[in-house]
C-alpha cells in the first residue's frame, strides 16, 4: 500500500493524459515494434512512455538510447519481478492514466486514444483492459472472476487441468461470452491494463511480493474494494504474443513462480489457514505426481 505522502502526490493535478510503463526483459526486438506501434497509433493526446529495462543483455537499452530517445529509461543493474518493476513508474510517471503495457504487444490504431476517451466518459470506472489477440487475429480469452475458494481448491487438486470445462472453472472464465461486448468485470490481463491514478492513489501500487503472477488479480481487487469499478472494453485491440519472456525460464521455474504467487494471493485475501491448507494439498499433489512418473519408468 502507498504511504499517505504518496498517496498524495498521486492524487497531484497533471496535464500529461497517459503514463505507459513496459518491462522489458531481452525483447529487444519486440520492444522496438511495440515502440513504433505506439508513436505511430496512439493518437493527438499527451502521453509519456517509460521502458524499465531488467537487467537485459541484448542491447535493448541502447536501442532505446537510439531510436526512442523521447521514452524515458530506467535501467536495473539487478533483476526485478513484475510488480516492483511498474512500481518503478508508477510512482514518478505523470499521467492521469497509467497503462502497464507488456513489452510482446502491439498497439492498434487508436487503441489507446480509446481507453483514454472510455475512462474519461466513466469516472467511476479505475481501470480497464482492452481486447488482447494472438498475432493471426485470433482472440486471446481474458478478464476473469476473482479466484474463489472453490476455484483455487479446484486448482491445487489438478481438477482444472483434468476437466477443464467444469462448472468452477466456467464460472471463473465467465464461460460463453464471447469478449466482443463492453462488460464490467473482476480482473482484466496485466498485458494491457489501464488504471485511474484516483484509483491507484487510493488502492496502492502493486503488491511487489507478487513477483510474476497474480499481481494485477490483486491489484483489481484491492481497486474494486474502494469501491471502484473495473471494465473489459473490447473496442480496443492490442496484439500479445506471449510468453516471449518467461519462455526464457525453464518449466520448473514457471511452475514455482506460478504457485508462489497463487498462494501468496489466498494468504493475503482467505487467511493463513486456507493458504496451509492449500500449500499441504499442492505438496501431496506433487508428491503424487512425482511418484506416478516415477512408476512409468
Amino acid at each position: 500500500m502507498t504511504l499517505p505522502a504518496e498517496s498524495m502526490r498521486l492524487q497531484c493535478k497533471t496535464t500529461i493524459d497517459l503514463t505507459i510503463s513496459i518491462v522489458n526483459d531481452n525483447n529487444g526486438e519486440l520492444l522496438r515494434d511495440c515502440l513504433r506501434s505506439i508513436y505511430d497509433h496512439a493518437g493527438r493526446f499527451p502521453f509519456e512512455v517509460y521502458v524499465v529495462d531488467n537487467a537485459s543483455s541484448d542491447n535493448s537499452p541502447q536501442m532505446v538510447r537510439q531510436e526512442f530517445p523521447q521514452v524515458h529509461l530506467i535501467c536495473n543493474n539487478v533483476r526485478r519481478g513484475f510488480s516492483a518493476n511498474h512500481n518503478l513508474v508508477l510512482r514518478q510517471g505523470m499521467g492521469r492514466y497509467f497503462l502497464l503495457l507488456n513489452d510482446d504487444t502491439v498497439v492498434m490504431p487508436g487503441a489507446l486514444a480509446d481507453l483514454v476517451r472510455f475512462m474519461d466518459e466513466h469516472p467511476r470506472v479505475g481501470a480497464t483492459g482492452c481486447k488482447l489477440l494472438n498475432p493471426d487475429g485470433t482472440l486471446q480469452r481474458t478478464a476473469n472472476r476473482f479466484p474463489t475458494l472453490a476455484f483455487g481448491l479446484f486448482e491445487v487438486l489438478s481438477i482444472n487441468r483434468l476437466w477443464p470445462n467444469n462448472p468452477i472453472r466456467r464460472q471463473h472464465i465467465y464461460s460463453g461470452w464471447d469478449r466482443s461486448s463492453l462488460r464490467e468485470v473482476d480482473t482484466v490481463s496485466g498485458a494491457c491494463l489501464m488504471v485511474r491514478r484516483e484509483a491507484m492513489a487510493q488502492a496502492g501500487l502493486l503488491d511487489e511480493n507478487f513477483f510474476l503472477y497474480n499481481e494485477e488479480v490483486d491489484w483489481c481487487h484491492r481497486i474494486k474494494k474502494m469501491g471502484w469499478k473495473v471494465y473489459y472494453y473490447p473496442y480496443a485491440q492490442v496484439v500479445h504474443y506471449g510468453g516471449q519472456s518467461t519462455k526464457k525460464l525453464n518449466c520448473d521455474t514457471l511452475n514455482s513462480l506460478y504457485w508462489e504467487g497463487f498462494l501468496y494471493f489466498y494468504k493475503k485475501h482467505y487467511g493463513d489457514l486456507i493458504y496451509r491448507v492449500f500449500r499441504i494439498l499442492l505438496q501431496a499433489r506433487n508428491r503424487l505426481s512425482r511418484w506416478v512418473r516415477g512408476a512409468k519408468r
